[in-house]
């Protein structure tokens, strides 16, 4: 396994961040410590929809594409990576919306919302192409064979 600088100085900057974070807003007193379970499914599904958006998207590739091609083991490439990796991202965009909610409840709550309807909406078109693709399927697949002439 090979040591990566900008992997690791990001990972560090990443944990830097989210501590600071957390210890402005716990002392503004923003941080209230409690979500109820509808804010935290909102929430959830508003980073799903953000992490699928600029890791998967057609509409965000240009950025992605930014990053095609650089030396992995430069911060280009590290930053290629990081936007490349689901998992990646969602960490960062997870700090960066809890972050948001926290301080700006309000003007975030109205992102949060059109990001979380986008993500159900963006699921139920995944089951319904499912659904029609499992039923062509089955479809195609009680066709009568051919009798032989």
């Amino acid at each position: 396994m090979r040591f990566h600088v900008w992997h690791t100085l990001l990972s560090v900057f990443y944990a830097a961040l989210a501590v600071l974070a957390y210890l402005w807003l716990a002392a503004t007193q923003r941080l209230t410590g409690y979500l109820s379970a509808g804010e935290f499914i909102l929430i959830a599904l508003a980073i799903q929809r953000l992490v699928r958006l600029f890791t998967y998207d057609a509409i965000t590739a240009f950025i992605r594409e930014w990053f095609a091609g650089a030396d992995p083991r430069s911060f280009r490439g590290s930053l290629g990576t990081l936007i490349n990796c689901p998992w990646c991202t969602g960490l960062w965009f997870a700090l960066v919306v809890v972050f948001c909610y926290f301080r700006w409840p309000t003007a975030s709550w109205y992102a949060i919302l059109v990001l979380a309807l986008s993500s159900v909406a963006s699921m139920l078109q995944l089951f319904a192409n499912y659904l029609g693709w499992s039923a062509e399927s089955r479809k195609q697949a009680c066709k009568p064979m051919p009798l032989p002439r």
